[in-house]
């Protein structure tokens, strides 16, 4: 009887485990990439830059200065920060480091960074380097299962990112902060930097659809073409949209 019992144990501490360990992404098959290409570029804002409203901050003035509103950040000659690039239709690649870890903090009532790229199966580490408590309220795509966390000053924890598509992240006390996580099956990604500029390195050969992503100008798809251990150039040129909204 104590036998059948110590089996049923191990069985489900088995599944138990299995149950939180990620695994590779379906219809994405790792393996060595030795003849890869690049794809580099840049993401422009072509009319008029528009005047964001200043975020309203309503509590703990004291600690929440000056917090500026990133939505759409426009660096030299046009460049647009926090666009995130996608490469679609990409069934085989480089590995997804499984053990990359991506840190969100919590800083003077903002979150840092504002926008970010990951894989499935890899993690998240939140902070709070303030004074005061804050929240990290995760809403994954397509009903996918969230977190909602209470982070206390000095607080750290980790969570894992479980599927693919746009996260969004919310604090409930400060309703002015957010900040988003793109997360895909495959390490094909890149977010944008003060100048716009971007790059993808380890690309298989082959044609895919490149997608960037901005959370005020929406979503722009274009067809490139890679070639072995050469670089493709691929730019965007985005709008804002009429209302403000895309």
């Amino acid at each position: 009887m104590i036998n059948k019992t110590k089996k049923k144990l191990v069985f489900w501490l088995g599944v138990l485990v299995l149950a939180f360990v990620p695994y590779p992404a379906k219809g994405y098959e790792e393996i060595a990439v030795t003849n890869g290409g690049s794809i580099r570029g840049s993401v422009k804002l072509q009319g008029q830059i528009p005047k964001l409203t200043p975020l309203e901050i309503t509590k703990f003035k004291e600690v929440c200065k000056g917090v500026p509103n990133e939505s759409l950040v426009i660096g030299p000659a046009r460049g647009v920060r926090y666009a995130v690039i996608t490469v679609e239709r990409v069934t085989k690649g480089r590995a997804v480091e499984k053990e990359a870890v991506h840190e969100l903090d919590n800083l003077k009532c903002r979150f840092i960074p504002h926008v970010q790229a990951a894989g499935v199966g890899q993690f998240l580490v939140i902070k709070n380097s303030d004074p005061i408590l804050h929240t990290a309220h995760a809403y994954f795509p397509d009903g996918q299962p969230h977190f909602n966390v209470g982070l206390y000053p000095g607080k750290v924890s980790r969570k894992p990112l479980v599927s693919s598509g746009v996260v969004k992240i919310l604090c409930e006390v400060h309703p002015w902060m957010n900040a988003y996580i793109v997360v895909t099956d495959h390490p094909y990604h890149a977010v944008t930097d003060v100048y716009g500029d971007y790059e993808i390195r380890d690309v298989p050969p082959g044609t895919y659809r490149l997608k960037v992503w901005h959370e005020r100008l929406g979503i722009e798809e274009k067809e490139v073409e890679v070639k072995a251990k050469a670089t493709s150039k691929m730019d965007f040129v985005l709008s804002f949209p009429q209302g403000g909204k895309k």
